[in-house]
């Protein structure tokens, strides 16, 4: 799993059937406090979040296939949660 801010959206008006009817959205994944990492997904968005929302990703395709209902799902991650709060403690 990975947390991730929301940083676009993708418009797609012809997809595979496999993923007809998913909102995929642009991640790009954070550390625990916040600060964005150089790693980037391409997800779909099982929650309905917004830009600049954090969330949680589950970042494996069985995850993914179970999340939208189909069986090998060409999606590698999807939105899970979003996140309202971390609190990190040292």
């Amino acid at each position: 799993m990975e947390i991730a801010k929301i940083i676009g959206t993708v418009v797609s008006t012809i997809k595979v059937s496999k993923i007809e009817n998913t909102k995929l959205k642009v991640a790009q994944v954070l550390n625990p406090y916040g600060q964005a990492a150089e790693t980037y997904y391409l997800v779909e968005d099982a929650v309905g979040v917004g830009i600049g929302e954090t969330v949680l990703l589950a970042d494996d395709g069985e995850a993914v296939s179970s999340i939208v209902g189909r069986e090998n799902v060409p999606i590698r991650a999807s939105i899970v949660a979003k996140i309202d709060k971390i609190n990190m403690y040292e």
